[in-house]
């Protein structure tokens, strides 16, 4: 009975980890906020080059 329940402890565990797995593989750019507080839509290197530079980046999910 105690083997069972370890069982599907490990395979809710693998079940977790492989969905935020695939959480972080398949997020993507979506923008970034600046340092200067102005939002921006680009997503790659210059991005707020005239606004202090990127605070941090925004990301679109598979579920959005």
């Amino acid at each position: 009975m105690a083997e069972n329940k370890k069982n599907r402890l490990v395979f809710a565990v693998i079940i977790l980890f492989v969905f935020l797995l695939a959480t972080c593989v398949t997020s993507k750019r979506d923008g970034c906020k600046c340092w200067d507080g102005t939002n921006s839509s680009a997503t790659g290197r210059g991005a707020c080059s005239h606004h202090g530079g990127v605070m941090y980046w925004t990301h679109k999910y598979w579920w959005e």
